[in-house]
């Protein structure tokens, strides 16, 4: 399950994370990654099912990711495209309401992309109302990896 992991990171994701770090319109970069993950959850929904109910530990799989998602989401902030008040802790969170989407509908009708457009408008500063505080992010109690 890992490796199949690693492979659809290598193959889909990181391909797109390197593209969104040269794109000028930094909202537009976050985006396609957001797109690119959702896409290889979609498409790879059993084996992220299986790797979350087996507790394959991911979480060193995963980081990198991340990594680049809170880069790409300062230079969005930076920006003004992207709301000042989003933290580094929220993008695992916010992947994990949509990924969550998956088990209410087929995984290739695509639906999630409606939630996809709900959750980039939501981070616009332009309707933007102050947060509550962010709490830290903490591991799955039961694996150990990200809520994923």
């Amino acid at each position: 399950m890992k490796a199949a992991l690693e492979q659809g990171i290598a193959e889909c994701i990181a391909p797109a994370i390197e593209q969104a770090l040269l794109d000028d319109d930094p909202l537009r970069a976050l985006d396609s990654v957001i797109d690119a993950s959702m896409s290889l959850a979609a498409r790879e929904h059993n084996t992220v099912a299986a790797a979350r109910r087996a507790g394959a530990v991911i979480s060193d799989v995963i980081a990198p990711y991340y990594a680049s998602m809170t880069l790409l989401t300062r230079r969005a902030q930076e920006a003004g495209r992207i709301r000042a008040d989003l933290v580094p802790d929220d993008l695992p969170r916010i992947m994990a309401m949509l990924f969550s989407l998956l088990w209410t509908m087929d995984p290739a009708s695509e639906g999630w992309r409606r939630y996809l457009s709900l959750i980039l408008d939501g981070l616009s500063p332009a309707a933007a109302t102050p947060l509550p505080e962010p709490v830290p992010l903490r591991p799955s109690s039961r694996s150990g990896n990200w809520p994923i």
